[in-house]
C-alpha cells in the first residue's frame, strides 16, 4: 500500500497537487487535498486515452473537466501507464424514478449531438444476422441437449430441475429474439441506412452524475441502441419487479431521439436474448459432481431468471406500446371526415 501511495503522490505532483489522504475506490483513487477532492484514474492503454479525449471534444459540457499536468498534457504518465485527473463527483441521491428518467433523457441528448446516418450493404446486414443466429442456435442446442439428459435421469439435482423448469420460457425468448432480428434485417435492406453516434460504451446509473457523464474509457462509434442495451442489461440484475421508470425509459429516450423501426427491432431482439443461462449451465457442467455446490448454482441460475423476467417485462411493455400506437394510427387514418373536414 505504501508503494502505491508513493506512486500516486508522484503522479499527483505532475499536476501540482499535494494529497492529504488517498482512498482507493476500485479503479479510481479518491484524493483529498486542501483545494478539494479529486479522482485519479488509470487507463489501460492508448485506446482508452483516445476515447476519453474524443469524448471531451464531443461532449465537453457533459464531461467533468480533465485537469492538465504542469506540462499542459491531459494525461500523466507513470511506469508506462496513462492517468487522468478530474474533480470528484459523488453519485448523489438515491436512484429514484426521476433519476432513472433523467438518465434516459440525458443519454438521448448525448446521442443526438453526434448522431449520423451511414450507408450499409446488404451483405453486411446478412453477415451480422447470420452471426447472431448461429450464436443463438448454438446456445439453444446446448440447452436442449442438457435438458434432454437431465430429464432422462432417474434423479435430477435441484439445479437440473430448475433448468428443465425454465426450458420453454428460454426457448420462446430465443425465438422472439430471432424474429426481431429478422425484422431488423428486413427494415435495413429496405432503407440501406443505419445511424451511429459516439456512444458512452458503459452506460449505467453509476456513470451518470447529472448533468455529467463519467468513465468514458469505452466510448466509440456505434448504434445509439448499444448504450440502451448495455444500460438495461446492467440494471435488470435485481429482484423483480423492475421499477416502473425502467419500463418507461425508452419513452423518455424517444422524446429527445425517436428510434426507427429497424432500431427498435434490433433493440428488442438483443434485450430479449436470454443471456446468462448458458454460461451458468456451462460452469455447472465444468465442475466435478463431487465438487458442485448445488445451492450456489441454483442461486446463480435464479439470479439469471430474475434478470430474464425483468427484461421480459421491459420488452413486453415496449411491444404492447408499439402495438397500441399502431392501432391508434390505423384508427385515426380510418376516421370519417365530416363536411367541415374534421374527423
Amino acid at each position: 500500500m505504501d508503494g502505491r501511495f508513493a506512486s500516486q503522490r508522484a503522479l499527483l505532483a505532475q499536476y501540482g497537487v499535494t494529497p492529504e489522504r488517498i482512498e482507493q475506490r476500485g479503479k479510481v483513487a479518491k484524493v483529498y487535498t486542501t483545494n478539494g477532492v479529486f479522482a485519479l484514474k488509470a487507463l489501460h492503454d492508448e485506446r482508452e486515452a483516445a476515447a476519453v479525449w474524443q469524448s471531451l471534444r464531443y461532449y465537453g459540457r457533459r464531461c467533468p473537466p480533465v485537469y492538465g499536468t504542469r506540462q499542459q498534457s491531459p494525461f500523466a504518465v507513470d511506469g508506462g501507464r496513462l492517468y487522468y485527473l478530474q474533480a470528484w463527483h459523488d453519485q448523489g441521491a438515491k436512484a429514484d424514478d426521476e433519476v432513472v428518467r433523467s438518465f434516459f433523457r440525458g443519454l438521448a441528448e448525448l446521442h443526438r449531438a453526434t448522431i449520423r446516418t451511414v450507408a450499409v450493404k446488404e451483405e453486411e446486414i446478412e453477415a451480422y444476422r447470420q452471426q447472431k443466429k448461429n450464436e443463438w442456435q448454438r446456445a439453444r442446442a446446448l440447452w436442449e441437449e442438457r435438458v434432454e439428459t437431465y430429464e432422462s435421469a432417474w434423479y435430477m439435482s435441484p439445479f437440473q430441475l430448475q433448468c428443465c423448469t425454465y426450458f420453454h420460457e428460454v426457448m420462446r425468448a430465443y425465438s422472439f429474439a430471432e424474429e426481431q432480428l429478422a425484422a431488423w434485417e428486413e427494415a435495413l435492406k429496405e432503407t440501406k441506412q443505419w445511424r451511429t453516434a459516439w456512444v458512452h460504451g458503459k452506460a449505467r446509473l453509476s456513470h451518470y452524475v447529472a448533468p455529467y457523464w463519467i468513465s468514458w474509457e469505452r466510448a466509440h462509434w456505434n448504434s445509439p441502441v448499444y448504450d440502451l442495451i448495455a444500460a438495461f442489461r446492467t440494471h435488470v440484475q435485481t429482484f423483480p419487479p423492475l421499477a416502473r421508470a425502467w419500463l418507461d425509459g425508452i419513452d423518455e429516450y424517444e422524446k429527445a431521439l425517436p428510434l426507427s423501426a429497424g432500431e427498435r427491432a434490433f433493440l428488442y431482439g438483443h434485450l430479449a436474448e436470454p443471456r446468462g443461462f448458458v454460461r451458468c449451465l456451462a460452469r455447472y457442467e465444468a465442475t466435478r459432481r463431487t465438487e458442485r455446490n448445488e445451492r450456489a448454482y441454483v442461486a446463480a441460475l435464479q439470479r439469471c431468471y430474475f434478470a430474464f423476467k425483468n427484461m421480459e417485462a421491459v420488452v413486453m411493455h415496449l411491444v404492447q406500446r408499439d402495438a397500441a400506437q399502431q392501432q391508434k394510427e390505423m384508427s385515426d387514418a380510418e376516421a370519417p371526415i365530416d363536411e367541415h373536414g374534421q374527423g
